[in-house]
């Protein structure tokens, strides 16, 4: 989790240095909002504040954008460690084999060649009332 919120860091630094070396009067607030996005829980809101609003057509004064990227990148800089983390999205009954108890050392190993695997996809089964 901690390597998304670093990565995170290091993009809108990228982005800032871009805004500030530009002339160019306006910046799309994409360009800061796509990398808030990637911050860990963003699709559940968890970071809607920090995402820069701009006008109808999706910019923003470049003033304003170098304003909010700095004021966003000091939040994250000060709040790092107190960013809770991001709950797993995979089912926690998955173990690694070192937990699994080691059932074959016990089991006599087999004596033929392993069968041969069966493609899943090519096997028809019948399906209810159709006939």
């Amino acid at each position: 989790m901690a390597a998304n919120v670093e990565a995170v860091i290091a993009a809108l630094r990228v982005a800032l240095e871009e805004a500030q070396k530009s002339e160019e009067r306006f910046w799309k607030v994409e360009a800061a909002n796509r990398w808030i996005a990637q911050l860990p829980g963003s699709w559940t809101g968890r970071w809607r504040k920090l995402v820069l609003g701009g006008n109808s057509s999706g910019d923003v004064s470049r003033e304003e954008f170098v304003a909010h990227v700095r004021a966003v990148l000091a939040f994250l800089d000060a709040n790092r460690a107190q960013i809770p983390a991001s709950r797993k999205w995979w089912s926690p009954r998955r173990r690694s084999p070192a937990a699994q108890p080691s059932v074959q050392a016990t089991a006599a190993p087999p004596s033929h060649s392993p069968a041969r695997p069966v493609n899943l996809l090519r096997v028809r089964k019948p399906m209810p009332g159709v006939h």
